[in-house]
């Protein structure tokens, strides 16, 4: 099949990024080596290299804190462990800078949640890797989902409820925030050996921060780097992940299982985004998530879904959607209904986007959640020529802005998409021929203008910059006056 020439040429440069869940995958695959993920520095380095071959935007990496360990729980390891489900996996950060040393030009979207470290700590880590990479570097925010989290991370305690994971993740940001924007000024570093000043100590300040979850005084203990604050990513479409992601986010991440849905949920962050917070209805980016299975030709797709089936990872699906939802489907028979409750406290994003397909008054099977569950590889399926005309149908209808490109095996998945995808979506003018941008931030690549290495003028956080030349009796009045139009904001949700 070749594009229709009676539908307008699209003019939309999609962003394309290489997602990378950081664990084994099809690894009974008799050539897959997606295990080398979790001990071997030189298959990111060589993942990096060709995803950078390709010009994709970044590596997006997901991240689990724990096991998920429902399935015939609660707390059991034991599945996941022999299935290699997410286990192990090393710290997602831990390889970046390798992997910057021997690229240029791409970025690294790496997932931290905000129940992993307190938010002192991890304000030098994210600006430390943004100095290493060179101003490379993105944060995937979430609260995490995993209820194990409570006995590993929270001395015992239960975990908390979803919509408080998220108050206390927009305090955590505004604690980043405030580290990294308020307490340098621009001009703080300032070398000066005549007077014997390394930084100006009226040039920075303490945040003092005092709140619900967190006392910080500050002040930081990095000086600003190259972006001065990572380019912020979110996934949440709950109620309360649109609030977030219209608040901060510059790109949002969906969920190709929930498709008929995603205008609906694009179109409904972009209007918190106007309405509540004054940005441009464009200022966030919109990306799908897909693990496309990509073949030269048609049979040549169906031979390699053939193999991925064959090798499959018996209860691969029941673990997965076990951890994800807090419910364990070893409870329950194949054509049993699974109730969910309208109000899940774990994944609630992607539980209800493998769930809305039931019929009303009904729910799901557990066979049917299964099926469900596994949709997301291969809803991108057929020769390359196929799957290039998928994706542009996916930007007609969904208008959305790109996509997070999953590998069903390494490095055969990358190469798939480096190879054969991409240079037909060039060849449609739908993907940029070299980076906008070489050697640039990924802020600057992302938007494709160079110079562009901070957040736009329209997002709440701009204004929280502390300037060069700006005194610090000036700067606080007029941080004052921020926080306070951010607490009505809050209020008013």
């Amino acid at each position: 099949m070749s594009p229709d020439p009676k539908k307008p040429k699209l003019q939309k440069k999609l962003i394309i990024n290489a997602f990378n869940p950081g664990s084994a995958q099809r690894w009974r695959v008799d050539h897959d080596q997606s295990s080398r993920f979790t001990n071997d520095v030189d298959a990111w380095i060589e993942y990096a290299q060709k995803a950078e071959e390709g010009k994709l935007h970044a590596i997006f990496v997901a991240d689990h804190l724990v096991a998920f360990d429902e399935f015939e729980g609660p707390h059991n390891f034991k599945h996941p462990a022999k299935a290699g489900l997410s286990f192990p996996r090393i710290d997602p950060s831990s390889w970046v800078p390798a992997a910057a040393a021997n690229t240029q030009s791409i970025g690294f979207g790496i997932t931290f949640s905000t129940v992993s470290e307190h938010p002192y700590l991890f304000h030098r880590r994210i600006a430390s890797l943004d100095h290493v990479t060179k101003g490379r570097i993105g944060w995937n925010i979430v609260s995490s989902y995993l209820n194990s989290i409570g006995r590993n991370l929270l001395n015992g305690e239960p975990f908390p409820e979803h919509d408080e994971r998220y108050v206390k993740t927009e305090e955590y940001l505004d604690v980043v925030y405030g580290l990294l924007l308020s307490s340098w000024r621009d001009d703080a570093l300032v070398k000066d050996v005549e007077n014997a000043t390394f930084v100006n100590p009226d040039a920075v300040r303490e945040i003092n921060h005092e709140g619900k979850y967190f006392k910080v005084a500050g002040p930081a203990i990095v000086e600003p780097s190259r972006q001065r604050f990572p380019l912020i990513i979110q996934a949440g479409t709950s109620k309360k992940g649109k609030e977030l992601g219209a608040a901060n986010a510059e790109v949002v991440y969906l969920d190709d299982r929930d498709k008929p849905h995603l205008k609906e949920k694009i179109e409904a962050i972009k209007t918190i985004a106007v309405e509540k917070f004054g940005r441009s209805r464009d200022s966030i980016k919109f990306l799908i998530a897909s693990i496309p299975i990509i073949g030269k030709t048609h049979e040549d797709a169906e031979r390699k879904l053939k193999e991925l089936t064959e090798a499959g990872i018996p209860l691969s699906a029941e673990i997965g959607f076990s951890g994800i939802s807090g419910i364990d489907l070893s409870k329950f028979e194949l054509d049993d209904e699974v109730p969910i409750g309208p109000a899940n406290n774990n994944l609630r994003t992607t539980v209800e986007g493998i769930t809305r397909q039931k019929k009303p008054g009904k729910a799901l099977t557990k066979r049917e959640i299964i099926e469900n569950y596994r949709a997301r590889s291969g809803s991108l399926f057929g020769s390359y020529i196929e799957v290039a005309d998928e994706i542009e149908r996916w930007v007609r209808d969904y208008d959305i802005d790109g996509l997070n490109l999953g590998s069903h095996t390494f490095p055969q998945g990358i190469n798939d998409i480096v190879d054969l995808l991409i240079p037909e979506l060039q060849k449609r003018g739908l993907f940029h021929l070299d980076y906008e941008v070489p050697g640039g931030t990924l802020r600057e690549n992302l938007n494709g203008e160079k110079g562009k290495t901070f957040l736009s003028e329209d997002h709440p956080a701009y204004g929280l910059r502390w300037e060069a030349g700006v005194s610090q009796e000036d700067f606080e009045k007029k941080l004052s006056e921020i926080k306070k139009k951010t607490k009505e904001i809050r209020e008013s949700l």
